[in-house]
């Protein structure tokens, strides 16, 4: 292939490598992706010497003003986005430039400049990357880039250095720069290969300096840098229609979950029955108002918090307390006593909620990151719902957890939960409760007709207990509703509640949470609204479950006597499948894996690394050894010692070869029939050496040439002839004929005689 087309073509690809990577990441509109792949791929055809090339370069003056007020744009822009300081703007107008750059490629500095915005590039997509996909991009960039500056050098020093100095004094053709950069023999594939070697070397060694380096920078300082996620359904407001919409499309991983009750199953279709059947307990709200859910504040809902510290490291553990439990808050033990482990990580999401199972009793935060400057953690709300929330570190005093910080984009912490339905003891009969305690969760909405009032009451009128209530309601809106995402609504009904009980047959989870809520509250059944997810998909290699925002499920609680609070679900066929595909078990691996040892990898991590290391080579031995005792190597640190000793001589030969092929390279390279020429030329080089006027390295054949006449060669014309014909033969792909090479051979006999 062409030196030039190579060239080319490998720029283009470091180019794509970039704009794919950041695709991946989603930091970039569509449009933008769209509008600089249009602009590369017109760039392709835009060559110097043909008809668009010469367009563009009459418009350069208008692409020019255009770039400086797409920057005082970006600017304006950014300006306007403060506090919540927004850098999309910069991103798109480097993109312009990417896509203007490529399309003026005339020179060397040209590529250059494509090379830096390309990188820039390349480190937005670092800066937002959340996906494992992400580490493939990184490493075809690095082999690629890699390959592009090679090349990019090799045709500077064609360009600059020694076609330049070229004398136009040759008996064949000239060598031209257009003949050199379309040569077919400057690079093969033996090149490709060791470069590419050199490429993997180098990815190698920037992993090794990544785990090894200690962790100080924005992401550590931040504990680990994810792009957010907004889900609705989730905020202190939830309307009708905007959550709880089970679709197949949206496969964003909102939380992976190790639960060891689930991996212990040993039967496969038990475990997805179990995993389908699993409610991911979220948000709670307790005021229905005009098709909308809100949290009332009331102090009589808050949830309690005991916080236990652990007393092997500096773990926190909250244990909840409802207000309408029987006796004292539970301790430690108790809590956690026969309870659901589940260990958590809220991937990517930016509201601060304490996902877990229902009814989670305990909540167990880890210590912050070694050296870390935020931690995560727990923080009591209303209704059972727990919140997360991000507090800075103070080097000073840790237990100070004041200074809270509003960003949030993820967490990892272990929950305990009951799952039984009903649990005798778990609540206070009403009888026994302080009036008024129950207040909030039996409050009707004015935004409804009387008729929603005698429709609950002419299905719970003879039902003695609020367990046949919620019998009732939940048959009733099981056989004469259905489920359904394609939500239909009728504009002349105020309420969409009402309009889903009396004028539509179909909804989803939200309007049958909704109306099992109101229902029961105007039987006289205290009820509460939750959002979260149900379900997952297990994945065997990691042992986990993964929810995805496509699970999102809304069901009610029930307050039943002395059982407490019980979930309640009227929507109809609500479980799904738990099934994940081999592939997709490996990409989810990988995905947790890059979440956990490259998002958010930390001093921490790196501490436990060097430990397991340490353990596994034999070099952690107790502090105190008996008398007399001596140490042995290991097997394992026999091998790294050997390892070590190998790489020391291999290094130490390597960089003694180059002088030995210095000292017999020219015998050797005559002997491989090579062009007659190169022989000729290479005898008239010991003759010069001999003489005292020796070939630098580093010296093309002409500034040799230069060298020598200024040093008063003997000859000095037939010595330019010669110099003029192995050019053209080595560089530039030209015979030289038999006559000229015997000719040359007897005037290169009269070079250096009287030097």
């Amino acid at each position: 292939m062409k030196f030039r087309l190579v060239h080319k073509l490998t720029s283009y690809m470091l180019v794509a490598t970039a704009l794919a990577s950041l695709a991946t990441s989603e930091s970039a509109s569509w449009l933008s992706l769209a509008v600089i792949t249009l602009a590369a791929v017109l760039s392709w055809f835009l060559e110097p010497d043909t008809r668009l090339g010469t367009l563009f370069d009459r418009a350069v003056l208008l692409f020019n003003v255009a770039t400086v007020a797409l920057f005082a744009l970006a600017v304006l822009q950014v300006a306007r986005s403060f506090p919540e300081v927004d850098l999309s703007p910069f991103l798109d107008f480097v993109l312009f430039l990417l896509g203007y750059k490529l399309c003026q490629r005339r020179n060397n500095r040209d590529y250059l400049q494509v090379y830096i915005l390309s990188f820039l590039v390349m480190l937005a997509a670092a800066w937002q990357a959340t996906s494992a996909v992400f580490i493939v991009g990184f490493f075809a960039y690095v082999v690629l880039a890699t390959w592009t500056l090679i090349f990019f050098h090799l045709r500077r020093e064609i360009e600059e250095n020694y076609l330049v100095r070229h004398t136009g004094n040759a008996t064949g053709a000239r060598v031209t720069v257009a003949r050199v950069l379309n040569s077919r023999r400057v690079v093969g594939r033996p090149f490709f290969l060791a470069t590419g070697l050199v490429a993997v070397l180098v990815f190698g060694g920037a992993a090794l300096v990544f785990a090894s380096v200690p962790r100080v920078g924005l992401g550590f300082i931040l504990g680990g840098v994810r792009r957010q996620t907004g889900v609705a359904g989730f905020s202190d407001e939830v309307k009708l229609g905007m959550h709880g919409v089970l679709s197949l499309d949206n496969q964003t991983v909102i939380l992976r979950a190790q639960v060891p009750r689930i991996a212990a199953v040993r039967s496969d279709e038990a475990r997805e029955s179990e995993i389908a059947s699993l409610y991911w307990r979220g948000t709670v709200y307790d005021t229905y108002e005009n098709g909308e859910w809100i949290r009332s504040r009331d102090e009589r809902t808050r949830t309690g918090l005991t916080l236990y510290h652990s007393p092997n490291d500096d773990a926190r553990t909250y244990v909840l307390a409802s207000p309408q439990a029987p006796g004292p808050p539970p301790g430690r033990t108790a809590a956690l006593s026969g309870a659901i482990e589940q260990d958590l990580e809220v991937v990517a999401l930016v509201h601060a909620v304490a996902f877990a199972l229902d009814q989670p009793t305990a909540v167990e935060m880890p210590p912050p990151p070694a050296g870390a400057f935020t931690a995560v953690d727990v923080e009591a709300r209303w209704s059972g719902e727990l919140g997360l929330r991000v507090f800075r570190v103070s080097p000073f005093n840790a237990s100070d957890r004041r200074s809270a910080m509003p960003e949030f984009a993820g967490a990892h912490y272990r929950a305990y939960s009951r799952l039984a339905a009903r649990r005798p003891g778990a609540g206070l009969p009403e009888s026994q409760l302080t009036p008024g305690a129950l207040a909030p969760y039996l409050r009707a909405t004015r935004s409804l007709s009387p008729r929603v009032r005698e429709l609950a009451l002419r299905l719970t009128h003879d039902k003695p207990d609020a367990a046949a209530k919620i019998d009732a309601v939940a048959k009733w809106l099981q056989s004469t509703h259905t489920y359904t995402i394609d939500l239909k609504r009728d504009a002349t009904i105020p309420d969409p509640l009402e309009d889903f009980l009396f004028h539509q047959s179909a909804g989803h989870c939200e309007y049958f949470a909704t109306a099992a809520a109101i229902l029961l509250r105007l039987a006289g059944v205290p009820t509460r609204y939750v959002n979260g997810f149900l379900g997952g998909e297990w994945n065997s290699l990691r042992q986990s479950i993964t929810v995805r925002d496509n699970r999102a499920h809304s069901w009610v609680e029930a307050y039943m006597g002395s059982n407490g609070w019980v979930r309640v679900d009227a929507t109809p066929g609500a479980g799904r499948a738990a099934h994940m595909s081999r592939f997709r078990q490996i990409m989810d691996a990988v995905e947790m894996f890059w979440s956990s040892w490259v998002i958010e990898y930390s001093a921490s991590q790196q501490l436990f690394l060097a430990r397991k290391l340490s353990r596994e080579f034999g070099w952690m031995q107790p502090r105190f050894s008996p008398v007399g005792q001596h140490h042995r190597l290991s097997r394992s640190q026999v091998l790294v010692v050997a390892a070590i000793a190998v790489a020391i001589v291999v290094a130490f030969a390597l960089r003694k070869l180059p002088r030995r092929r210095a000292a017999t390279g020219r015998v050797r390279r005559g002997q491989r029939g090579e062009a007659p020429i190169f022989h000729v030329y290479k005898k008239a080089l010991d003759r010069l050496a001999a003489a005292g006027i020796a070939r630098h390295p580093e010296e093309t054949p002409h500034e040799y040439l230069a060298r020598a006449r200024k040093q008063g060669v003997a000859a000095a014309d037939a010595l330019a002839r010669l110099t003029d014909c192995y050019a053209e033969a080595r560089y530039g792909e030209i015979e030289v004929p038999a006559e000229v090479v015997r000719q040359l051979r007897a005037e290169a006999a009269s070079i250096a005689r009287d030097t």
